[in-house]
């Protein structure tokens, strides 16, 4: 009976992962559609948002990630040809946070965020020296400090991310445990039992406190 509703219970969450999967491909592959269309257009402003939706439904493994970055790309660099740095900088900039917001255990398309950096940082000190806040000769170190900064991970842990997720369902656990089989039925307290759940709730909780802090 168990081991029945347990692949029951084993097939939903399949069913739902590969539902949600499909869902995500499906608006990633619809904004990529939508892009080429703009783009087709020279609708620039509409090309460069809908690239960057293609990417902000990430799918692992699509050909649409790599296809939106490069066009995207495509479109910072002849922005940078026409002159036009800040143009470049939004399409460059679109690459780089839409990745970022797609990570969870690992950042995806870290060798795009790497080019993106370089090319951002760059522009930035441009438009600096045009609006006359930044001279010339302090362009190398501008440049230098923009990046240092854009290349401060600031992603939680992987290691203790999941340890979070361990200890809040552990405690939880601990909680429904003392409740159901500390006590009789009559009401009275079984005193192994509920030495167990705080045990465990003692541990787990402390696991979860201090996952929260190192994550």
């Amino acid at each position: 009976m168990q081991k029945r509703y347990l692949v029951k219970g084993l097939f939903f969450i399949a069913l739902f992962i590969v539902m949600v999967g499909a869902k995500v491909f499906y608006l990633e592959r619809s904004h990529f559609l939508s892009a080429e269309k703009y783009y087709e257009a020279s609708d620039w402003k509409l090309a460069i948002r809908e690239y960057d939706l293609a990417l902000h439904f990430y799918f692992p493994g699509s050909p649409y990630v790599n296809k939106s970055a490069e066009k995207l790309w495509q479109i910072g660099e002849m922005f940078e040809k026409a002159d036009k740095p800040d143009w470049a900088v939004l399409a460059y900039s679109s690459i780089r946070s839409s990745f970022y917001a797609s990570r969870s255990l690992y950042t995806p398309g870290r060798e795009w965020i790497r080019r993106c950096d370089e090319k951002i940082a760059g522009l930035d000190v441009e438009i600096l020296i045009r609006d006359g806040s930044l001279k010339p000769d302090q362009a190398k170190t501008e440049k230098e400090k923009l990046l240092y900064v854009m290349k401060v991970d600031r992603a939680p842990d992987p290691a203790w991310s999941v340890l979070v997720e361990v200890g809040f369902l552990g405690w939880i656990s601990s909680v429904l445990f003392t409740i159901w089989k500390a006590f009789d039925k009559a009401g009275r307290l079984r005193t192994k039992q509920a030495l167990y759940g705080l045990l465990f709730f003692v541990v787990t909780f402390s696991l979860w406190v201090i996952s929260l802090l190192k994550a």
